[in-house]
């Protein structure tokens, strides 16, 4: 036995996320990790979204529009919340994600900021055309570490829990 095969084998294996049936609508999730930005992730972000707005990489001119440094781009805001809040509300659900909507930046975030992301279900329903699939959506907010609300959408996730995506059956062997 290889020394890889030896670890994959003693390895333990940890479901990740909540499949569909294990949500209720108007549940509160707290998701656990928090994330801390910094100067290096806001800038490093900008260039590589090639979103060259001084705002968010020069503090100067950020400073004459009345902030007290650079403000984070809030693409990158978006993208942690939703991010912290993956685990829990979609690696469970076994289908994609289909899209977020209301979105609201509330207030500017700046580098060394600590979010949180709490996702609410607000709706949950199953396919009437197709067997074993369902959507879910949640209302996620982002907080600073000051317990100000500086971000709030809406997303939705297809969830899966009988046979595979486009309906395929799975293949025996043997």
């Amino acid at each position: 036995m290889s020394e890889i095969d030896e670890v994959l084998e003693s390895a333990v294996l940890r479901r990740r996320g909540q499949g569909f049936h294990d949500f209720e609508v108007g549940e509160t999730i707290h998701h656990h990790w928090g994330r801390t930005i910094t100067e290096s992730d806001a800038i490093a972000f900008c260039h590589l979204t090639l979103a060259y707005n001084p705002l968010y990489f020069n503090a100067e001119y950020a400073k004459e529009l009345g902030h007290p440094t650079i403000v984070v781009n809030p693409q990158l805001v978006f993208n942690v919340i939703l991010g912290l809040s993956v685990e829990v509300c979609s690696e469970g659900l076994g289908g994609p994600f289909l899209g977020v909507y209301d979105l609201k930046y509330l207030e500017p975030v700046y580098p060394g900021d600590t979010l949180t992301a709490v996702s609410r279900t607000e709706a949950k329903r199953e396919s009437e055309s197709t067997e074993g699939r369902g959507v879910i959506t949640w209302f996620n907010e982002g907080f600073n570490q000051h317990g100000r609300k500086v971000i709030e959408f809406r997303r939705s996730n297809l969830a899966i829990w009988k046979g595979q995506m486009g309906g395929k059956k799975e293949k025996k062997h043997g």
